[in-house]
Parts: C-alpha cells; structure tokens; sequence
C-alpha cells in the first residue's frame, strides 16, 4: 500500500510518539502514514494512540521482528457501523 508518510522508527528513535503525532499533523484527512517499529510496547501504544485520535489502522503486518502499521488519517468514525 501507497503510504503518504513514512516514520521509521526500527532501532533508535528518539521521542518516537512526538514524531508519529508531529508526522500525522502534516496529513491531509483520510491520507495514509506507515509507521515501522521494532519495539513491540511502541507498536501498542501507536495502536492506542491513533484510536484515541480517530485514525484507522488499515493493515498491520509483523516480520522478522519489525512490526508494520499502516493508518489512515482521521478514518475511524467514518468506519465505524451506524
């Protein structure tokens, strides 16, 4: 998948959350960002974060120890079932 915005956050990254919010900003609504991450507590707390902001994770893929989200801005409460 096409992503609009790339943060590769696999090794050291220093303030990994302060990137992933500051990256989304420049987002455009319903645009695509690819978070990559070799820390499986910052893959949580990403999960938790963008349902806390209203953004989708559209696809998530875990290989040889990186796990791979890809979201969708402000995408949530458009997918949710009325």
């Amino acid at each position: 998948m096409y992503a609009d915005r790339v943060v590769n956050c696999i090794g050291a990254c220093q303030a990994p959350m302060l990137t992933i919010d500051g990256e989304m900003k420049v987002l455009e609504k319903g645009q695509i960002m690819q978070v990559m991450t070799d820390d499986p507590a910052l893959a949580e707390r990403v999960r938790a974060w963008a349902g806390e902001n209203g953004h989708l994770v559209e696809e998530e893929h875990a290989v040889s120890g990186v796990t791979t989200l890809i979201m969708r801005k402000e995408a949530a409460v458009e997918a949710e079932p009325r």
